[in-house]
């Protein structure tokens, strides 16, 4: 795999990693410096928050950004948001007209309604407040998905009607539009990433799928970027997206 990153990184290929963002994590409690980028070219141990196993054969993206915060740990959540719109962005300029391209909340990235792709975040277990580190990850089905059962649940991009799309296409263009969207997260605040995002949300942000949300009850994006769950007698509650990844 021949990559092009923008200078603000550094690459680090990987032939094989248990997991990607955890590796990325060791590096940066090794001192590795903010933007460096880990590529693995395959993963045997990468997981999902209910602990099961992320199909991660060679031919699909698996990566993670190195960042140094200097930011508050109550937005750190926010960046999966960010990530997932990059991604995204990468997506729309590769796939083939008509493809159906949406988020489900809070770490999902669909294609014609199936589960594609992943957005991770970790950090250390013990930490201050902004955390010396966070690892900001990326799985993406590009070549192969798992079996399906009946009904589908899984896609790839390929299966999704755009078998041209490359991973060093995907990974390439994720890295420069993250440099975008965070630069543009840091300067506008998170409403406007807040705004992109819902507009290719999967219906309300929530739904069966994720665990939240019942009969009845409407979901949205609160301003921090939690979930905000409003039943139909009025009231609320919020679901944090920092609890999602661990951060709770």
């Amino acid at each position: 795999m021949h990559l092009l990153l923008p200078r603000q990184y550094e690459l680090i290929l990987l032939e094989g990693v248990d997991d990607v963002v955890r590796e990325t994590g060791r590096r940066a409690e090794s001192g590795a410096e903010e933007g460096t980028f880990v590529v693995a070219l395959e993963q045997s141990d990468a997981r999902t928050r209910r602990g099961a196993l992320w199909f991660s054969p060679a031919g699909n993206a698996h990566c993670a950004i190195v960042l140094r915060p200097d930011f508050s740990n109550a937005r750190v959540g926010q960046l999966a948001y960010v990530a997932a719109l990059s991604a995204g962005a990468a997506l729309a300029g590769l796939l083939s007209p008509m493809t159906g391209l949406h988020y489900r909340w809070p770490n999902r990235i669909l294609l014609n309604g199936l589960d594609a792709g992943r957005i991770t975040l970790a950090g250390p277990a013990r930490t201050n407040d902004p955390m010396p580190w966070l690892a900001v990850g990326l799985m993406m089905n590009v070549m192969h998905h798992p079996e399906n059962p009946e009904p589908e649940v899984c896609n790839s991009v390929h299966a999704s009607g755009s078998p041209h799309v490359t991973v060093e296409a995907l990974i390439e263009d994720f890295a420069r539009h993250f440099l975008a969207s965070i630069n543009r997260w840091a300067e506008s605040g998170f409403g406007p990433i807040a705004r992109d995002w819902s507009g290719r949300a999967n219906g309300f942000p929530g739904g069966p799928e994720s665990g939240v949300g019942g009969d009845g009850e409407r979901l949205e994006l609160d301003r921090d970027g939690s979930l905000r769950i409003r039943s139909p007698g009025g009231e609320s509650r919020r679901v944090s997206i920092l609890d999602h990844f661990g951060f709770g």
